[in-house]
């Protein structure tokens, strides 16, 4: 049993077996034949669907990519718009700021005006009643022009103190 069974492809086989006859052989190889030209054909078929399929994607792919960079483009202009806007209004409400403090300087003067208006007016009340002591200095005795002096003297130092406020 050592002996090994072994024999070449296409030899015919003699202890029995039946064989095929080469007729039988050759129609299987026939129509084996016409199996590998139906599957390669279809083989042909399926991959040119296969690559419109694929190519139909890919175009789809490239107009979407070209809408993300007409996207990415419109976002850089809008983000450069908005800087600029940005700027312009930093720099109105710096304007806007600086007049506010400058209406505000001018409300704190509008503040101090009765004071000084007050001030104004006794000033001139002091000074008129200073000219009425002179005139009536004129038509009285020396003791009591003395007096009107010292009056006057202490009029022109109130109205002195009242224009320092």
């Amino acid at each position: 049993m050592s002996q090994e069974k072994i024999k070449p492809v296409g030899e015919e086989q003699s202890d029995g077996n039946p064989s095929f006859s080469a007729d039988q052989v050759g129609g299987v190889k026939q129509d084996m034949g016409k199996v590998a030209l139906v599957i390669s054909v279809l083989a042909v078929f399926l991959l040119v669907i296969f690559y419109y399929t694929v190519n139909s994607k890919v175009n789809e792919v490239s107009d979407q990519v070209g809408l993300i960079e007409e996207t990415r483009a419109m976002v850089h202009e809008m983000d450069y718009r908005l800087d600029n806007g940005l700027e312009d209004v930093t720099l109105k409400v710096e304007q806007a700021t600086q007049e506010v403090a400058a209406m505000d300087a001018r409300i704190a003067e509008l503040e101090n005006l009765p004071g000084v208006v007050r001030n104004m007016v006794l000033g001139g009340m002091l000074e008129e009643m200073s000219q009425k002591a002179d005139y009536v200095g004129t038509q009285v005795s020396p003791e009591q022009q003395e007096r009107l002096k010292q009056a006057q003297e202490l009029m022109r130092q109130v109205q002195q103190s009242i224009q320092e406020e």
